[in-house]
């Protein structure tokens, strides 16, 4: 019997539709195969960068603090012991800034919280550098500035200083002075709309974070002797603490002695640039510093530090940082140790 034509057509269009079908799907695992493929090259990609990023990870992370300075010593071009360190690693930590201002004293405190205390701003032409300083640092406001006495190496720049940054207090003894440098001083105060208020022992800043500072001198009145009302601040930090003397001379050091202050502490600036007017052996007897800073010029026509101070320092067995020798010096205390940075090195 003859085949039927109608079924041999079906049968072809099925045939047909079997092999096309069998392509169509050969198409689709080729294409599947190709992006399986560009998938795991992709990956393999991500594999290789994420080893380079990896390598790239200083191994030792104790070293983060340098690491962290390093970087930011290049972007600001200032020296690392002028840089704050990174927030992460600023936390906990207070820091103390001996800015080097020649023949001159200027000192930044820096608690864990950011309060921040200016000691004196150098001489008349040093204002601008201190700005400088503070500004490299991230501050623009001060929530105390003292003033220790009226001399110009340590107030002649604070007009400046005072002039340009948000000033929540200014603290200074009780002594006037006639000098033009002194009323520049007194004028920028008031036109702030701040009044003064009375550095004098026993009197506390007010601080958080477990930091405490209190003014050890001046006990009493020294007339005309401007070096001896020097306001001279104690500062502790929970186990650590430092004392700032200002021009503070030997006549003071023995009212704070029969004061009974306590005056310990592990990091002294040393009074009066290191001249043999100040630090007296029972003085440092009561401080017992283990490091000692002296600001002082290159130079200087005093011939500061005296050699009598210094001999005098290691005896008591004191680490000497000098800002002539060796620039800005900053003192760093997580409240249980102390470690020191310089600008050019120790």
């Amino acid at each position: 019997m003859p085949p039927n034509k109608s079924n041999t057509q079906a049968s072809r269009k099925k045939a047909s539709g079997a092999t096309s079908g069998g392509r169509k799907s050969a198409r689709n695992t080729k294409q599947q195969s190709k992006g399986l493929t560009v998938l795991i090259n992709l990956l393999v990609l991500a594999a290789v960068l994420v080893g380079i990023y990896i390598a790239n990870i200083p191994a030792d992370s104790s070293d983060g603090h340098r690491a962290a300075s390093s970087a930011q010593t290049q972007k600001t071009g200032l020296p690392a012991s002028k840089v704050k360190p990174a927030s992460g690693e600023a936390d906990e930590k207070l820091e103390v800034h001996f800015f080097d201002v020649g023949q001159g004293d200027s000192t930044l405190v820096v608690t864990p919280s950011g309060e921040t205390i200016l000691i004196d701003a150098g001489q008349n032409n040093k204002g601008e550098l201190v700005v400088d300083y503070l500004k490299e640092l991230g501050i623009d406001r001060l929530d105390a500035v003292i003033a220790t006495h009226p001399d110009a190496d340590h107030i002649g720049g604070l007009d400046i200083v005072v002039n340009k940054l948000d000033v929540k207090s200014v603290y200074a003894p009780r002594v006037a002075h006639t000098t033009q440098t002194y009323k520049d001083f007194l004028n920028a105060v008031k036109h702030k709309g701040l009044t003064i208020k009375a550095a004098r022992s026993g009197t506390s800043l007010p601080l958080s974070d477990g930091v405490t500072a209190s003014f050890a001198a001046p006990v009493n009145s020294y007339g005309d002797h401007f070096n001896e009302w020097s306001a001279v601040l104690r500062l502790e930090y929970g186990n650590t603490s430092f004392l700032f003397t200002g021009d503070a001379e030997q006549e003071s050091e023995a009212d704070m002695l029969a004061s009974g202050f306590k005056l310990a502490a592990d990091v002294l600036k040393v009074g009066h640039h290191g001249s043999r007017t100040s630090s007296s052996q029972a003085f440092l007897h009561a401080v017992k510093p283990r490091y000692a800073v002296i600001s002082a010029g290159t130079g200087n026509k005093y011939g500061h530090p005296h050699d009598v101070i210094l001999k005098r320092l290691a005896k008591a067995g004191a680490s000497v940082y000098r800002t002539d020798k060796q620039g800005s010096v900053v003192a760093y205390s997580n409240g249980h140790e102390i470690w020191m940075t310089t600008d050019k090195g120790s």
